[in-house]
């Protein structure tokens, strides 16, 4: 990533700290339902669009870069900021995986992250990676979830900036920091029981720490049968807006590697395309 451009970024940021909830977007679900894809997806049309991106990978899998096209061989070197021991250290007073017992401070000073860590995916398309617990008992994300909230909350965007993260799967970030500060809540789920019924508590958990909105993707459609399994199994659940990705064979042919796809004319790009024009108030 370019100093520069990075400064710059930041700069712009800390000067003019709007509050787009649309523009500001956490991706949830259950594990495998298609976070990653719909994240990508959606930095890739706000990038094409000429918007300047930030993408987070909040998931332990750290699976968002090679999504987002960047080079395999260079993915598989990234090193997440909850393996810069002495930055989160440095920021919040206590180390990662030091156990319990320390004051984690909650308010750190974050503006020098993504320069120091982001990654130049395209132009006007940045990464950060989180990453998550690598090994086992290595103890609580705490410090590192204390330091990615701050900078949330430092990231507010200008008018023509999009924000998305590719949050760990299921409940998780809605017990921590890490949601707080987003204003719009994609969550992702395939028309299966099991699936739903984590999107309707991850809706009522959204609601709890203040979404504006709460939108269900409803991803792998195909058909009314699917949309009737909404209304089936999760009456109780409350979504602004219901958006249905069809089933698309090119998106399995060339995942995970969303940018080969991103700029065609496919059922899902077009439905993601939609999704992000609705979220614009087109």
């Amino acid at each position: 990533m370019s100093r520069t451009d990075v400064k710059e970024i930041t700069r712009q940021l800390r000067r003019n700290p709007g509050n787009n909830g649309g523009r500001r977007i956490l991706v949830a679900g259950k594990g495998g339902v298609g976070k990653t894809t719909l994240s990508a997806a959606l930095c890739l049309l706000g990038a094409a669009d000429g918007r300047r991106v930030l993408a987070v990978d909040q998931d332990a899998q750290q699976n968002l870069a090679y999504s987002l096209g960047y080079p395999p061989e260079k993915a598989e070197l990234l090193r997440p900021i909850t393996q810069e021991l002495d930055y989160v250290e440095e920021k919040v007073g206590a180390r990662p995986g030091g156990g319990w017992g320390g004051i984690i401070g909650l308010n750190p000073d974050v503006s020098d992250v993504a320069e120091r860590f982001g990654v130049q995916i395209r132009e006007n398309l940045h990464l950060l990676v989180m990453g998550g617990v690598v090994q086992a008992s290595t103890g609580c994300l705490c410090p590192e979830n204390s330091m990615l909230g701050a900078l949330v909350r430092f990231l507010n965007s200008q008018e023509d900036d999009l924000i998305v993260m590719d949050a760990q799967a299921g409940l998780e970030p809605f017990g921590r920091t890490v949601a707080e500060g987003f204003g719009t809540t994609l969550v992702v789920s395939e028309p299966t029981f099991n699936s739903l019924q984590v999107a309707a508590r991850i809706e009522k958990l959204s609601r709890e720490i203040g979404m504006r909105r709460v939108d269900l993707v409803l991803n792998k459609f195909q058909g009314t049968s699917d949309r009737e399994k909404v209304s089936r199994y999760i009456p109780e659940a409350r979504f602004d807006h219901v958006h249905e990705l069809p089933l698309d064979p090119g998106v399995l042919e060339h995942e995970p590697d969303v940018s080969l796809i991103a700029g065609s004319k496919g059922p899902y790009m077009d439905g993601v395309r939609m999704l992000l024009s609705t979220l614009d108030g087109r």
